[in-house]
């Protein structure tokens, strides 16, 4: 009883006032001032007592703020029933705010690492700056679609991509802009998206960055798809009858016995060259269906080493005729994935062709096969040529249907091959410098 806190306040204040008394009534009434020697310092002694009881328990309410304060929830209070009732219960509220506290800072923890496992999978490019144009954060997913580690400050942007730089500093929230980027000789396209974050007395711009390439390039194939098909239906039904009725006017003609004239023969010979070219017209719209009837893969387990040497063997009398050396970079039997090997071969058919047919021209002809596995794990097969290159602004162009440079050239082969990759969920790219050569890219 005597431990609790009220009871020892009241002691402590009916003792001083008691003592003050005694020495009161000694002091007037009695007029002895012997017993004041003892009676002030035990009046002392006793106020003492109550100012380091109270400041006891300021010093433990004080404490336990410092250590909300500085964030320190460890310590625990002692509950013992030797402290008394009193600060047996004080420590008991303090025990419950810190577990309290401890419960809050974990589930906060809990959260942080999850949003923070989700900033660093997801494939869009995050990275944020603050006021002072300074990097508070950058994701994988950037570091992966820019192949840069780190950028201090919103100025090492510049130095990176101008047209990158100057799109982040244009865009305004909820805006959507597109930059096109050469990213270790590949074509990236990006959509840019800003927003602001108030943080306290913060405001932090975080931007987010996605490669929509691919998305392009499907888009366009598939609008190219369904331009040709209309087109192609529209020729054939339009050509068919004209190749038809050419036809059967030519065996008429045939069949007259009267065609000595030569206005007569003159008629003959147009018949037959409507005839010819309206045949060859047919031809050539039925060779452009073929954009539009690709057949879906048939995928299995294959090794794509032993698909390439067989590109390469069909291809190697041709090669060695005209002197053209093939240099192979890659290893046996590390690299099994799955494709459909005639489609594959159909593609690298195409693009060894290619790269023979550019260096016709030049001396000490090499075409190289690369082969490896990217830090992302995608297969990769890469043709390169020591040829003349492509211009510049051509590189965009080569992949249309119907874009050719060759003066015999069909312009489907390379938008047939980009068509095939696709299906096979890859990609097919090129990056070309003049008079260094061409490098054409599968990415699967």
């Amino acid at each position: 009883m005597f431990k609790n806190f009220k009871i020892q306040i009241l002691l402590y204040l009916a003792s001083i006032l008691l003592l003050s008394m005694t020495a009161g009534y000694t002091y007037f009434v009695v007029d002895t001032k012997a017993y004041l020697v003892f009676l002030i310092p035990l009046v002392g002694a006793l106020v003492w007592q109550l100012f380091n009881l109270i400041d006891k328990t300021n010093q433990e309410v004080a404490s336990f703020l410092a250590n909300i304060k500085y964030n320190d929830y460890a310590v625990r209070f002692t509950e013992s029933k030797a402290i008394g009732e009193s600060y047996q219960d004080l420590h008991k509220s303090f025990n419950l705010v810190n577990e309290k506290f401890r419960d809050i800072r974990s589930e906060k923890e809990m959260q942080f690492q999850y949003l923070q496992a989700i900033v660093e999978h997801v494939d869009t490019g995050l990275i944020c700056f603050n006021e002072e144009n300074k990097t508070v954060l950058i994701n994988k997913g950037l570091q992966q679609l820019l192949h840069k580690s780190y950028f201090p400050n919103f100025a090492a942007i510049e130095k990176f991509s101008p047209g990158l730089f100057d799109a982040m500093q244009s865009i305004t929230p909820g805006e959507r802009k597109l930059v096109k980027l050469i990213v270790r000789d590949q074509i990236v396209q990006l959509a840019v998206r800003k927003t602001i974050l108030h943080l306290k007395e913060d405001a932090l711009h975080l931007y987010a960055l996605q490669n929509i390439h691919a998305e392009l390039e499907e888009q366009e194939v598939a609008s190219w798809q369904k331009l040709i098909r209309i087109l192609t239906h529209e020729i054939m039904n339009s050509i068919a009858p004209v190749v038809s009725l050419s036809e059967t006017a030519n065996t008429m003609m045939e069949q007259e016995e009267n065609m000595n004239s030569e206005y007569d023969q003159d008629i003959k010979k147009a018949i037959e060259a409507i005839h010819r070219r309206s045949a060859g017209l047919l031809n050539f719209t039925q060779n452009y269906r073929q954009l539009t009837k690709i057949p879906p893969p048939k995928f299995q387990a294959c090794d794509p080493v032993q698909v390439t040497e067989r590109v390469l063997t069909l291809l190697n009398p041709d090669l060695q005729k005209r002197g053209i050396k093939i240099e192979r970079h890659f290893k046996e039997g590390r690299y099994e994935v799955q494709l459909d090997p005639d489609l594959i071969e159909q593609v690298l058919i195409n693009l060894i062709k290619n790269a023979m047919d550019a260096l016709a021209v030049v001396e000490g002809p090499v075409i190289a096969v690369h082969l490896f596995r990217s830090l992302d794990g995608e297969l990769e097969i890469q043709i390169v040529d020591n040829g003349p290159g492509i211009p510049q602004e051509l590189q965009d162009e080569i992949f249309v249907p119907f874009f050719t440079t060759k003066k015999e050239g069909s312009g489907i082969g390379l938008s047939l091959c980009r068509q095939i990759i696709q299906t096979h969920k890859g990609s097919l790219s090129v990056h070309s410098r003049e008079g260094k050569g061409t490098v054409f890219t599968i990415r699967i």
